[in-house]
């Protein structure tokens, strides 16, 4: 088994409080959780090359979440790329996407390389270069064509990342699968029928984990700490972490 390093392009939920950006991940260097407005310029920061990602996995349509991809679809035009992309996300992905991209940026798919466009439903699996990932329906925003959580294998090692959802039996699944569990955790203790919190429901997603699993909490606010969470960590904006 490999190395499983996530750098985290942001941290923040769609108010971007504290002047935190908006969360995604990088999974080994090659996988983007979640395109969110400001991911272009993060990678960049980071120093990640966006034309070597292999996928975009997007768990769900909100624009926190997914108004990046015009930004990328831009790079990927303009600078070089050649190899193929997959861009995976809930049903109408291809659809919106694009009609937002050709808007905003005529032309943009005037290029030299291939997008295999996934849409994917719960229980759908997908392979891209490696990764296994395994969609799963969560609670979150109904009007939404589709929210999903994610479990995944790379380089021989589980882990997951739950999107943007309320406590339900897809985090519990997640949460059993995971060596490390990425957990949105939307605020300290706001109560929300869409949204975890610190208080109510990251200690029932710690317990349902294995004692020696990581837990790294993102889509936060300022106030999110660990509050003594064994083997957990608040994910801070730009920062790398190894397991």
């Amino acid at each position: 088994m490999g190395d499983l390093e996530l750098r985290f392009i942001g941290t923040g939920n769609a108010f971007a409080p504290g002047g935190l950006c908006w969360n995604g991940f990088v999974a080994n260097g090659r996988f983007l959780f979640e395109a969110p407005p400001q991911a272009l310029q993060s990678l960049n920061r980071m120093g990640i090359d966006a034309n070597a990602l292999d996928a975009v996995v997007v768990s769900h349509h909100h624009g926190d979440h997914f108004l990046g991809l015009p930004f990328l679809l831009l790079q990927w035009k303009y600078y070089g790329r050649q190899q193929p992309v997959t861009i995976v996300g809930p049903p109408d992905t291809r659809a919106l996407a694009s009609d937002i991209a050709l808007k905003v940026y005529p032309g943009i798919f005037d290029i030299n390389y291939d997008i295999t466009w996934v849409e994917a439903d719960s229980g759908d699996r997908i392979a891209v270069g490696g990764l296994e990932i395994e969609a799963l329906a969560v609670k979150h925003d109904r009007r939404l064509s589709g929210s999903l959580g994610f479990k995944a294998t790379l380089a021989g090692r589980k882990f997951a990342y739950t999107g943007d959802t309320a406590w339900c039996e897809a985090v519990a699944d997640m949460a059993a699968h995971a060596e490390v569990l990425v957990s949105e955790c939307a605020s300290r203790a706001d109560s929300l029928d869409i949204h975890m919190n610190l208080v109510d429901d990251i200690p029932r997603v710690r317990a349902a984990m294995h004692p020696d699993a990581r837990l790294v909490l993102t889509h936060l606010t300022p106030e999110v700490t660990a509050e003594g969470l064994a083997n957990t960590t608040v994910a801070v904006d730009l920062a790398r972490y190894r397991f």
